[in-house]
């Protein structure tokens, strides 16, 4: 059944298709949100927060065109309150941090070398389009050229190298000693 039948039902009080549609909720929310939230306990944090705000609101809000994508609305809003938040935290955090450990911006200590190399990796691993944008930015390439090298525009580009970089923040963060 569709969310969409399963949403008109529940409308009309039929609780199994009110539980069913929560359970198909949860599962899709998870699914896109492990996707964009690497961290597997926020991710379902914020699929709770959803699923509790579309629960509270669903019968009392009148929804002009498709019950799925203001759901999907009131999950990417939560994501992005999230994403907003822990941008902010890091940012208060990495200055700190900076201050701290002088260094870390110096590629020849072997440590950080050693950390880059390893969060580079495992940015690679996650996904091989963010290791490639961040080794040419890095090598000095213009947005332009690396644009036309991965077949993307430059608004996806920035997009990337933004979730890029803040996953080897991420990592090299979390590495002891840096």
């Amino acid at each position: 059944m569709s969310i969409e039948t399963l949403y008109q039902s529940a409308l009309q009080g039929d609780s199994a298709a009110e539980k069913t549609l929560f359970q198909q909720l949860s599962v899709r929310f998870g699914l896109i949100c492990q996707h964009r939230i690497w961290n597997k306990e926020d991710a379902e944090e914020i699929v709770q927060e959803a699923l509790v705000t579309v629960l509270g609101g669903f019968k009392d809000i009148e929804i002009e065109r498709s019950f799925a994508a203001w759901a999907h609305k009131v999950l990417d809003n939560k994501i992005l309150t999230y994403l907003k938040t822990k941008k902010a935290r890091i940012s208060r955090q990495g200055e700190a941090d900076l201050e701290a450990l002088p260094d870390r911006d110096n590629p020849a200590d072997p440590r950080v070398r050693v950390a880059l190399l390893h969060c580079l990796q495992e940015v690679g691993r996650a996904n091989s389009r963010y290791a490639r944008a961040l080794n040419f930015h890095y090598q000095g390439y213009s947005t332009a050229e690396i644009c036309q090298r991965l077949k993307m525009n430059p608004g996806h580009f920035y997009v990337l190298l933004m979730r890029a970089r803040a996953m080897l923040a991420e990592c090299l963060g979390s590495r002891s000693g840096l």
